[in-house]
């Protein structure tokens, strides 16, 4: 029924919008080029689809009512998403802002690396690194505030296209300091130590990938994975860092490995909206951030 009368009144709708922004047939037929005979013959026949007045008269204007200020609102946005869509087109993909939300591991380990090298091979490009939790991120698609978004998380969100980009390894880590870093620690030891661990995610799990069969003794709470390194990096507690962010570390010595069985390799998804044609930034990003995960 919907699809029927969206191909009968589609023809209709810019006289439509017209009106609403001007409040008058006259002024809406000069922006059309059209007789205003027309423009209000035009909109009688939508509101005769519709069954319903889309306008009440006030003076010599026409102001909206309810159902008309409603179906107004969806045509901007539909505009709005066609003149997108057309300047992504037309548009150099590679110029002007770009995007991005992501959280802790993803961020610092490889959508940063990869913002770099896509800001080096494309100068006009501008990116925006935003901190945003999984619903955050997928509310911000869904609204056009974001462009692209990496979540731990695979979710099902109408509107939204995600896809799987790969697996990190974890390891669980401790600094110089720690009393655990000489000698030869079992994992029931390195259980008898806390540890500095981010946030839980949206779906309830900690965004390390701790099993939750496991306990382990929480010190502290951080976000970022750039201050879990620090923390960890000081020996104060023990952290669970991806292997890659940890590997200069160790050879430096500044880092250890603990010997903990059964961790997890943390998932990274990409995520971006359904409704517009996706940029070629978008895709290089996409791409570069799952050549890091190999």
């Amino acid at each position: 029924m919907i699809v029927g009368l969206r191909r009968q009144t589609w023809n209709w709708l810019p006289a439509f919008l017209e009106i609403a922004e001007t409040g008058s047939v006259v002024a809406a037929s000069k922006r059309l080029h059209l007789t205003p005979a027309a423009v209000s013959r035009t909109l009688k026949l939508l509101e005769t689809e519709l069954g319903e007045p889309l306008f009440n008269r006030v003076g010599r204007r026409l102001v909206l009512n309810t159902r008309g200020a409603s179906l107004r609102d969806a045509i901007q946005t539909a505009v709005a998403a066609v003149d997108d869509g057309l300047s992504r087109t037309l548009e150099d993909p590679f110029v002007g802002s770009f995007r991005v939300g992501s959280l802790g591991v993803v961020t610092d380990a490889f959508v940063i690396p990869s913002l770099i090298e896509l800001k080096r091979e494309h100068v006009d490009l501008i990116p925006e690194s935003l901190n945003l939790r999984t619903a955050e991120a997928t509310a911000m698609l869904a609204r056009g505030q974001i462009d692209v978004a990496f979540y731990y998380e695979d979710l099902s969100v109408e509107g939204i296209v995600v896809e799987r980009l790969g697996t990190t390894p974890m390891s669980v880590y401790c600094g110089r300091s720690h009393p655990l870093f000489e000698g030869d620690p079992t994992q029931d030891d390195v259980l008898e130590h806390p540890f500095s661990v981010p946030q839980v995610g949206d779906t309830g799990q900690v965004m390390d990938g701790w099993p939750s069969e496991l306990p382990r003794q929480i010190g502290m709470r951080i976000t970022l994975l750039r201050s879990n390194l620090q923390v960890c990096r000081s020996g104060a507690l023990l952290t669970v860092l991806p292997d890659a962010t940890a590997a200069p570390y160790v050879a430096s010595n500044e880092l250890r490995r603990m010997p903990i069985e059964g961790l997890p390799d943390i998932e990274v998804f990409a995520a971006r909206p359904a409704s517009r044609l996706e940029r070629g930034a978008e895709r290089a990003l996409i791409e570069k951030v799952r050549a890091r995960l190999q």
